[in-house]
């Protein structure tokens, strides 16, 4: 038989992702890898990925190592592989890939950037020291300095750990007994996520914020050769307090006008961070006068279904610019950069669907954590588990994020009307999934 009418392949380019705790939530990231033509290789904690079909080897990791132990992995295993560029999604890996890359010579990895945004205390005095707006604040301890410091603000006050993410202990105190209580709640968190933390616990685990009572959005975007391109701005649901679980991230931006406001204070985090590539989340919130402010920022994109949605309603695809960007030969001049590599792929559309993510927040035993009938809609696109079948799922500040699953949905969208419409029709798919708790 003759091999004459046969495509050739492509030998694919081998790179390290390295994802320790879960890569779960970062399939549509993992594709888009695929998609380049990269030969992915994991290192992780997850015993589930030795049969993952996706990766071409699998370094697993034990649970509980220290940073520099695990750096000597992660370089060993690059070396032996031949593998020259480093990844991550996760952000308590953000630190650790970008030491690695350092060291592998890579004049784009940021080290100190990726510190600043992994610890509140040193973001808040970044944008101190860079003019940027943000919230009023003080790093304390724990209780007994949080006591201390706590009359140099007005309750109500944000209280909130230094190196957690995901809104996970943060509370709004309105008094001295609420203050108290969570910030006993950020000493325990500190001892039960120690992966979270840099290098050991930091001695101020916890910041006290003045409280901004506005509006707040998360916008996501990319940076490439310095420069920063939106992806978007989601509109999100924010429990009033005392404690801040999140539901409804919602596509596209409701206020579109106020973009450019927002995409100037992120360029002026960027300019000060000094980073050349990276992708890039900030939370805002408006102040008493309308104003937004800095709430926090980090070089990686939203979590969860996000990446998706943010494709899916502007046409942009902010994950495949960042990983072109950090393959590409780092000599290249950035104009024809620009010009050779992404062209138009830096430019939205027109919003082309209103796209929602809804949190199944159940409480008691979970017995089960499916799509169900909300499959079958044409509206549903996703349903990532949140737990595991048997695990106790309780709301704060019992538990903190303990959510069955995520919900991601989109219709149509012809106008703000169906900015409401997508809500709604995430609702009513929540109700439909198939997820079973017994009672606590």
């Amino acid at each position: 038989m003759s091999n004459d009418n046969l495509l050739p392949t492509t030998p694919l380019r081998p790179v390290l992702l390295v994802m320790r705790n879960t890569y779960a939530w970062n399939g549509e990231h993992i594709e888009a890898m695929q998609r380049l033509g990269l030969e992915i290789h994991l290192v992780t904690q997850v015993k589930a990925s030795l049969d993952d079909a996706r990766f071409a080897s699998v370094v697993l990791l034990e649970p509980g190592l220290d940073m520099d132990t695990t750096e000597r992995i992660v370089l060993d295993a690059a070396r032996e592989r031949g593998i020259t560029h480093v990844f991550t999604f996760y952000e308590a890996d953000l630190t650790l890939v970008s030491r690695v890359n350092t060291v592998l010579g890579h004049s784009w990895a940021n080290h100190q950037a990726d510190v600043t945004s992994r610890d509140k205390r040193l973001q808040r005095e970044f944008l101190a020291e860079h003019s940027i707006p943000g919230a009023k604040y003080v790093a304390v301890e724990g209780v007994e300095s949080g006591l201390k410091a706590v009359g140099d603000f007005a309750y109500p006050v944000i209280v909130k750990p230094s190196n957690l993410s995901a809104s996970i202990g943060v509370a709004l105190a309105k008094n001295q007994d609420e203050l108290v209580a969570a910030l006993a709640e950020i000493e325990d968190l500190s001892g039960r996520w120690d992966d979270y933390f840099l290098s050991g616990r930091p001695a101020e685990i916890a910041l006290l914020e003045e409280f901004l009572p506005g509006r707040e959005v998360t916008l996501d975007g990319v940076v490439l050769h310095g420069k920063f391109y939106l992806a978007g701005v989601t509109d999100k649901m924010q429990m009033p307090g005392p404690y801040f679980e999140e539901d409804y991230y919602t596509l596209p931006f409701r206020t579109p006008e106020e973009e450019p406001e927002l995409v100037a204070l992120t360029e002026q985090i960027v300019r000060g961070l000094g980073v050349q590539h990276c992708l890039f989340n900030a939370e805002y919130r408006k102040d008493a006068d309308g104003n937004y402010r800095v709430v926090e920022f980090s070089t990686r994109l939203s979590g969860g279904q996000n990446y998706r949605n943010l494709r899916e309603v502007y046409g942009i695809d902010p994950v495949r610019l960042w990983l072109k960007a950090l393959l590409q030969d780092e000599d290249l001049d950035p104009a024809a950069a620009e010009e050779e590599l992404w062209r138009d792929e830096v430019r939205r559309t027109a919003p082309q669907a209103a796209a929602c993510i809804k949190f199944a927040y159940r409480e008691g035993r979970l017995l089960r954590s499916n799509p169900g009938d909300a499959y079958y809609s044409p509206h549903f696109r996703s349903y990532l588990p949140g737990s595991k079948v048997g695990s106790l799922l309780r709301r704060a500040p019992e538990g903190w994020y303990e959510i069955a699953g995520s919900l991601a949905v989109a219709c149509p969208y012809h106008g703000p009307e169906d900015i409401d419409r997508v809500e709604r029709i995430a609702t009513e798919l929540d109700e439909q999934l198939d997820v079973m708790v017994t009672p606590k």
